[in-house]
């Protein structure tokens, strides 16, 4: 998502003016201006603050924003990590709801090199 699109989304979700948008990310009119043109590009905290206002997981919106700017073979990386990223997380919500007491079993993981290849397999 592009900073236009995010800030319109952050806009509609507070009924702030592009000004309030500025206050609230602590930086001018201008520049959140120029963000919205595309004339600057803004910093990756400004992408998080913005995602976060707009109830936008900002993983997502760095990973993108990041992806845009990186040449050829920086995309492959990004694009890996877009995909990877939510396997990830979706095997950690696993091992939460079916070991919840991870600690008390972590102890039982005595070759640790099976857990990382398990792993490995998963995110590819």
């Amino acid at each position: 998502m592009k900073a236009k699109e995010l800030i319109k989304k952050v806009q509609s979700k507070h009924e702030w003016s592009q000004n309030q948008v500025a206050k609230e990310l602590g930086i001018t009119s201008a520049a959140l201006s120029n963000l919205a043109q595309e004339k600057t590009d803004g910093s990756d905290e400004t992408y998080i603050k913005l995602a976060k206002m707009a109830g936008i997981d900002p993983t997502e919106i760095i990973i993108e924003k990041h992806m845009r700017k990186a040449g050829p073979e920086g995309q492959k990386i990004w694009a890996h990590l877009a995909r990877t990223l939510p396997k990830s997380a979706a095997l950690l919500l696993v091992i939460i709801l079916i070991v919840p007491n991870i600690q008390a079993h972590a102890a039982s993981f005595q070759n640790t090199n099976v857990i990382k290849c398990l792993l490995c397999k998963i995110m590819k």
